[in-house]
């Protein structure tokens, strides 16, 4: 039982192997009647410091942040006023003071219509960070 040798890495894998256990190359049926591996010569580990290759590289570029896009309807330089982030604020909804008085006043006078008061909501607007209320 002879050992066959992958052309692409040079490894050697049983003869009845129809990929290459290494790098998952499939295996012709030229590379089975090789008995010794090909011509293959890895590349270099290291350079004539003794160092490896990935050691002496450069270091990477720094990366520069992504601007973020200008937000409609959220102010340019806006700064929450309790944890100071500068992050957009983000807008939501709740019964207003009109909606309660409403629901108040029918919760009096017409009990089973009390729930209208509820459906009316004001927007208003937080901090994305601290859920601050902003203004």
């Amino acid at each position: 039982m002879s050992d066959i040798f992958c052309h692409n890495c040079g490894q050697p894998n049983a003869d009845i192997a129809r990929i290459c256990r290494y790098c998952g190359t499939p295996l012709s049926s030229h590379s089975q009647s090789a008995s010794r591996p090909p011509d293959y010569a890895p590349p270099p580990q290291a350079d004539f410091t003794g160092l490896p290759l990935w050691a002496t590289d450069p270091p990477p570029a720094p990366v520069q942040p992504l601007a973020r896009p200008h937000m409609a309807g959220a102010p340019a330089h806006f700064r929450c006023p309790h944890c100071q982030s500068t992050a957009p604020p983000v807008v939501a909804r709740r019964i207003g003071t009109a909606g309660w008085i409403v629901f108040f006043a029918l919760l009096i006078f017409c009990f089973p219509l009390c729930f209208i008061g509820l459906f009316i909501k004001e927007e208003y607007r937080m901090c994305s960070w601290c859920r601050g209320a902003v203004a």
